[in-house]
């Protein structure tokens, strides 16, 4: 079953990569509509819950100093192209983040992901560590992805290229 979600893992970022892929540095920041919750954001976001889970897998952590801050959940991201790292290190700190939780999660016991979850606030959602990594690495990217294919529409961009 873990290939499966290695897979949609591998899947979801060929997706946000394909999804950026022609934007601006201006367009990555651009709040159209009121969407405030732009591609820039998104990726950084993407990158440090894949973080989150590299945590839960015991691997030290690979967020750029003040990624924590510029991502935090709940934040209102700004429409200054300078308040974010440039598409492309999003893009690689994510690859990054995807390659290694990809390793780690293949080479774990299977016994551990049926360990309960170790916080109790996450656990009431997700019992178990399988429960979450499945979680961070399939529904919860595909759906900021989706939002980025939302957000091209309210800007107006249309549909990447490749689809």
């Amino acid at each position: 079953m873990i290939q499966h979600v290695t897979y949609v893992y591998r899947f979801n970022l060929g997706m946000a990569e394909r999804l950026v892929a022609d934007l601006t540095p201006a367009q990555m920041v651009l709040q159209p509509s009121g969407v405030v919750n732009h591609p820039a954001w998104t990726l950084g976001h993407l990158v440090m819950s894949a973080n989150g889970l590299a945590g839960l897998l015991e691997l030290p952590s690979q967020a750029p100093e003040g990624w924590d801050r510029i991502f935090a959940t709940g934040g209102i991201p700004s429409g200054d192209a300078a308040d974010y790292p440039a598409r492309e290190e999003l893009l690689a700190a994510l690859a990054a983040q995807h390659e290694r939780n990809t390793a780690a999660v293949l080479q774990a016991d299977p016994a551990w992901f049926a360990k309960p979850h170790p916080d109790e606030r996450i656990r009431k959602y997700f019992p178990t560590v399988g429960d979450v990594v499945t979680f961070l690495m399939t529904s919860h990217e595909t759906s900021h992805l989706g939002q980025i294919s939302a957000w091209r529409r309210a800007a107006d961009i249309g549909p990447p290229a490749g689809r």
